[in-house]
């Protein structure tokens, strides 16, 4: 569903590395580059088997970015994903967060190799789904609206969420977007739950879709156990949602607002309920503070600011 400009030629393969091999090999061996951009550890070391043995020369104008923080990632995709910033001419992470979980031993001997870009979110994206005229995803009797957007896996920890509901009488409805591992086990869970809850998983959906959600919650949610630098999170702030975060060094460096924002411990379910029972009770309050975290996320957070990190790695190569 994503619409990629017509300027750009893209190659799809069919989900296996014998494919993704194949393109690869036969783009690098008919094409000269200016820059490569890797994003991946295992795509990165495929790459770099497509080089074999005559183009390796082109990793010196390659880039590789973390895109999350190092103790989330399994280990054997932090061995490709060392094995990768090690190769590459130039390496980056996704904000400071991301830098900082990388082990001190690594940055002292990628040296200044390695160095954070910030992520940035494209907000005219957001003002552009605003502007249309779209259908309702909450329902109007909602009393408190709830989205919760990421893979629902353990890391993204929804069920966080879920066993603290059991502790509030809060009158919520509840809209989780992505979909993973975990959805028969969450949605079970769902079912145990107060009637005065209203709880949908609604799966995968185009990104203009959960923006519409953001744009109507009253709240979002983020009780993840590790990021990058989450662009949902930087979107739905520019949407105007409350913002309940767990208090991880991603979601602590994209500080909203304190007017607009409660970070809790993980696995503190209590401070969870607190959160909850503060929001409902300030509702009007909150409803009427939507716009006070756009000037914040353009400032910090934007896409230019993304792209101008990018252009002085690429320029310096």
């Amino acid at each position: 569903d994503v619409r990629i400009d017509e300027k750009i030629e893209v190659f799809h393969g069919d989900g296996s590395v014998f494919k993704a091999f194949r393109i690869l090999r036969k783009l690098v061996t008919k094409n000269q580059y200016d820059r490569v951009h890797i994003h991946n550890g295992v795509t990165g070391l495929i790459f770099v088997l497509a080089l074999l043995p005559f183009n390796l020369a082109l990793l010196r104008k390659s880039v590789f970015t973390l895109h999350n923080s190092w103790y989330v990632l399994k280990k054997r995709n932090r061995l490709f994903n060392l094995a990768m910033m090690l190769l590459v001419r130039a390496a980056c992470t996704c904000g400071n967060a991301s830098y900082e979980s990388v082990p001190p031993v690594i940055k002292l001997f990628l040296g200044k190799k390695l160095v954070p870009v910030v992520n940035g979110f494209n907000h005219d994206r957001i003002d552009n789904v605003e502007q249309l005229e779209r259908r309702k995803y909450f329902h109007d009797n909602s009393s408190l609206k709830i989205v919760y957007v990421g893979a629902l896996n353990n890391t993204k920890n929804q069920i966080e969420l879920l066993e603290a509901l059991r502790y509030t009488d809060i009158d919520a409805q509840i809209i989780f977007l992505g979909d993973g591992q975990n959805r028969d086990k969450l949605t079970l869970l769902s079912k145990t739950l107060p009637d005065s809850l209203s709880i949908s998983f609604k799966g995968l959906v185009e990104r203009d879709i959960a923006i519409a959600h953001m744009l109507e919650a009253d709240v979002c949610v983020s009780l993840s156990k590790g990021e990058g630098l989450p662009i949902a999170i930087l979107e739905a702030m520019y949407a105007g949602c409350f913002m309940i975060l767990s208090s991880i060094p991603p979601h602590r460096e994209v500080a909203p607002p304190k007017e607009r924002s409660i970070f809790v411990d993980i696995g503190q379910r209590l401070q969870v309920v607190d959160a909850l029972n503060s929001v409902e009770n300030n509702l009007n309050e909150i409803r009427k503070g939507r716009t006070l975290s756009k000037d914040y996320s353009i400032s910090n957070f934007s896409m230019q600011k993304m792209l101008s990190g990018y252009e002085r790695i690429y320029r310096a190569l």
